[in-house]
């Protein structure tokens, strides 16, 4: 029949399935590798601690003061500045190691100029957060010392929030070195950032029709973690926790002290 024509010329194709698979597992492989380096960063470099220490008290202080779209821009590549020449530097210090165990001027050299990097751009962000955050810090208080209003963009709110989660989850999956960044481990992220949006929406809305439509797709994110083997359920409650626990104290903070607006 003619409404099927469009398909005919599927049939004659070798769907190769356990090829499509290897294909799959080969790109979730070269994102855990990716993320396994910089858990294995975290776990091992203290500076690299401190940065993402520092990354996450910052992007509190962004979601308290409610900058702009082009701050957080500036803010970002800021950070992402930070981490990066971090990662450089961790793998420069460890193929020297590898190349020249015994001690050597360039050798030497080598690891200096790669910790210089991180400096400058440590310097860089100091420079950067004192722009944007000096006077915002000054105005949360007034005379008084009573907290002001907080107004927040909602846009900007969401986008902070999930980056927040994603940085906590990294660095306890980092402590716990348990399974893979993207499969596996304590917590599950997927759960996070699931009851996150979940935690989202109870503020965004009062249409009970949605808010069931979000919790029943947290707990089906969440179902599928475990009935896949993925995580124990202890890990994808863990999760589900940090993202909704993490997101309601943000919104209710916000929501408190200002309130959100588009």
């Amino acid at each position: 029949m003619k409404k099927f024509k469009f398909f005919k010329k599927y049939q004659d194709l070798d769907w190769d399935i356990k090829k499509e698979r290897e294909r799959d597992r080969k790109i979730i492989d070269s994102f855990n590798f990716a993320i396994e380096g910089t858990i294995e960063t975290i776990r091992h470099e203290k500076h690299m601690k401190v940065h993402v220490f520092v990354s996450i008290v910052i992007i509190t202080i962004a979601i308290l003061t409610n900058i702009s779209k082009l701050e957080l821009m500036v803010l970002a590549l800021t950070i992402s500045l930070v981490l990066i020449t971090e990662l450089i530097n961790t793998s420069v210090e460890a193929i020297v190691d590898l190349i020249s165990p015994e001690r050597h001027v360039l050798a030497k050299l080598a690891k200096d100029v790669a910790a210089a990097g991180v400096l400058i751009a440590a310097i860089n962000a100091i420079i950067v957060g004192y722009l944007i955050f000096y006077d915002r810090i000054l105005n949360i208080f007034n005379t008084n010392l009573q907290i002001t209003r907080i107004a927040a963009r909602t846009g900007n709110i969401v986008a902070i929030t999930l980056g927040l989660i994603c940085l906590i989850v990294v660095t306890l999956k980092a402590f716990w070195g348990k399974g893979t960044p993207l499969e596996g481990g304590m917590p599950s992220g997927h759960s996070a950032i699931a009851f996150s949006i979940f935690a989202m929406i109870l503020f965004l809305t009062s249409d009970i029709r949605i808010l069931l439509l979000g919790l029943l797709m947290a707990l089906l994110v969440a179902q599928s973690r475990v009935k896949s083997k993925i995580h124990s359920f202890k890990e994808v409650l863990v999760g589900g926790a940090i993202g909704f626990l993490t997101t309601f104290l943000i919104f209710s903070i916000i929501s408190a002290f200002g309130g959100l607006y588009n």
